[in-house]
């Protein structure tokens, strides 16, 4: 498995932190001679503060509880959020522009739950994926009109449906080249959370705006078992995507 670049999204700049970010991300491990950078985030609330930048809030993100009673629904998408996922879309941009064939990216609160098999490539060979998530919730118990994780014949992945959590994934030329070309447009002036959007172009997302906002045109698969945890989440009041932050 040949990686052209490994982004870390961080908007903690600091020389020790990034230090760490690097230890860290070597422990996964990654194949020898991967290049690894830490890459400036975007904070959210600049667009509080800031005007002409080309990026708009989707007003249509929160639903009344007596529509759908669901809590991530039923408020804004936070700054922090925003900032999360135009992070990962200037990151799609970089790679792009510089023609990169496979890239992986990781959010700065990563850490390995167990060693990365890299070996576990060798069995998709002749499977036409775009996107791996190396971890991922699946959420199709949350909902009746979305299937569980596919069965596609492998022994090590499934092709996911909707899901939270887009701290670890990969992505080919194909996916970048579909991901700018063809939705950061309307990303861009739409803006939603970042698992919110990459479910809807990978599979069906609950929600009929979102599905005729996106069209589902990504070829994506994930680990059965989570190589990459996280060290933040809303519920531990430490998340950086919370309302309070």
């Amino acid at each position: 498995m040949q990686i052209d670049q490994v982004y870390i999204i961080s908007i903690d700049l600091r020389e020790e932190y990034i230090e760490e970010l690097l230890d860290r991300a070597k422990g996964l491990p990654f194949p020898e001679g991967t290049p690894i950078k830490v890459f400036e985030g975007f904070v959210g609330k600049r667009l509080q503060t800031e005007e002409n930048l080309p990026y708009k809030l989707y007003d249509g993100w929160a639903l009344s509880p007596e529509v759908i009673e669901y809590g991530f629904w039923n408020r804004p998408t936070t700054w922090g959020e925003a900032g999360g996922m135009i992070s990962h879309t200037k990151i799609w941009e970089d790679a792009y522009e510089k023609g990169y064939k496979t890239i992986m990216i990781l959010e700065d609160d990563f850490i390995s739950m167990e060693p990365i098999d890299w070996n576990i490539f060798d069995e998709t060979q002749g499977y036409e994926w775009e996107m791996a998530l190396l971890a991922h919730n699946s959420l199709h118990d949350n909902f009746h009109n979305i299937s569980t994780p596919i069965r596609i014949g492998l022994n090590h992945w499934v092709k996911p449906t909707f899901f939270y959590n887009t701290h670890s994934y990969i992505l080919r030329r194909s996916a970048l080249e579909k991901l700018v070309e063809q939705h950061l447009p309307i990303l861009k002036q739409n803006i939603i959370v970042s698992d919110e959007f990459l479910s809807a172009v990978i599979a069906s997302h609950p929600r009929s705006d979102i599905r005729e906002m996106f069209i589902s045109n990504i070829n994506a698969i994930a680990t059965k078992k989570n190589f990459v945890g996280q060290t933040r989440w809303e519920s531990l009041g430490n998340s950086l995507t919370s309302p309070d932050a």
